[in-house]
């Protein structure tokens, strides 16, 4: 998905910062339930430019390239660059 590939490209740029920490995590909630990421954290924590990439992942079935498959393998992702565990 294209909404994933920008995310990893914004995470790998933001390198160890709380920030990067906060649309991984978004990123792994849109993908799964079990995760999750506070709106305060989003809200205090982010950019404007990365507000816009959470706020499409709160509509990540309308992105046109959507698929199941694209967010396991944004998890598996997340997982092998020690973002999440699953």
């Amino acid at each position: 998905m294209v909404l994933f590939e920008e995310i990893k490209k914004e995470i790998i740029r933001l390198g160890k910062a709380k920030s990067a920490y906060i649309l991984a995590r978004a990123s792994a909630s849109a993908c799964n339930s079990e995760y999750g990421v506070s709106l305060l954290q989003i809200s205090v924590g982010l950019d404007k430019r990365n507000k816009l990439l959470a706020a499409r992942l709160f509509n990540i079935r309308n992105e046109p390239d959507y698929s199941n498959h694209s967010q396991h393998m944004m998890l598996d992702w997340l997982e092998n660059n020690d973002w999440i565990t699953r």
